[in-house]
């Protein structure tokens, strides 16, 4: 224990910049468990998962400080290096999906003292195509609405906000073709919204409940698809359908191991809230117990 190395990853773009101006409390408060620390800044898109990938098995831990997808890139990179080291997160960004389902503060002194003072806990990690995703990975329309409506409007009106800003976009929503197969089961037909998650929220927003307290270790990923609405009342139903988490003509929610998704076209993909590739056909599974994440 007295000799653990800890790799501190900071994106110094992320919300305010507030990291920077916390990095010597950082420093004194994490060096109580981890005497030993190397700070890297991130320095453009992509290098937190290489910089991870290459060096995580000189290390004990792997603390992350940013938004969500600072946090994906530092996971993809432990995934990558078969890497059980340790992960801590310190949310700085706008969202923090991960944060939120984990119970992590948003407080950064309040977040590394937690990091400094927990202990691991094994979680699940999704995988689209061959990209890992903490959160969720999803498709279609409603990935922009999760992700475009404004925060303000999110922070006052919650839900309600989602259904206003899906029905304005009614006349801009596109109809996704798509065979979805699963646990021996296929849907078929089209579709606005495909969702993989593994988090009790997506976009800030709580659709899963808390009365399942193993969702994010079970082992399956919460897969939900929306059909394609043909009027605005049906669009609101959907929309209030998949936010209420009640039975919905319009919504299909499925508890799943792997699903192999076949598009008509190349359909774009969101993980974690950055964009995930695009796909004719792709594969999205579970990791099992695929990060250690102290808390």
């Amino acid at each position: 224990m007295a000799d653990k190395k800890l790799l501190l990853i900071i994106n110094p773009n992320s919300g305010d910049g507030a990291a920077k101006r916390w990095i010597y409390d950082m420093l004194e408060i994490l060096s109580g468990r981890y005497p030993y620390i190397t700070v890297y800044f991130s320095k453009c898109v992509g290098d937190i998962t290489e910089v991870t990938k290459r060096n995580a098995a000189l290390y004990d831990a792997v603390v992350c400080c940013g938004g969500d997808g600072t946090l994906n890139e530092t996971i993809n990179g432990l995934v990558a290096a078969g890497s059980q080291a340790e992960l801590g997160y310190i949310p700085t960004g706008t969202v923090n999906d991960f944060a939120t389902s984990h119970g992590i503060p948003k407080n950064i002194k309040a977040a590394v003292v937690k990091i400094a003072e927990g202990e691991p806990k094994e979680y699940d990690v999704g995988v689209l195509g061959e990209r890992c995703f903490s959160n969720v990975g999803a498709c279609g329309a409603s990935t922009e609405v999760s992700y475009l409506t404004p925060q303000m409007s999110k922070a006052s009106f919650g839900k309600a906000a989602y259904v206003a800003e899906a029905i304005k976009s009614l006349p801009e929503l596109k109809a996704y073709h798509a065979k979805v197969t699963y646990d021996g089961k296929t849907e078929e037909g089209d579709f606005i919204y495909g969702m993989f998650s593994n988090s009790k929220t997506v976009g800030g927003i709580r659709f899963f409940g808390n009365s399942e307290e193993h969702l994010l270790s079970d082992g399956l990923l919460e897969m939900t698809l929306v059909r394609f609405p043909q009027t605005l009342l049906e669009l609101q139903n959907a929309v209030t359908g998949l936010l209420a988490q009640t039975p919905s003509p319009y919504v299909i929610r499925a508890k799943v191991e792997k699903a192999e998704v076949v598009f008509s076209e190349e359909t774009p993909f969101t993980a974690d809230g950055e964009f995930g590739g695009s796909f004719t056909n792709v594969t999205v599974r579970n990791i099992p117990h695929g990060i250690r994440v102290v808390e």
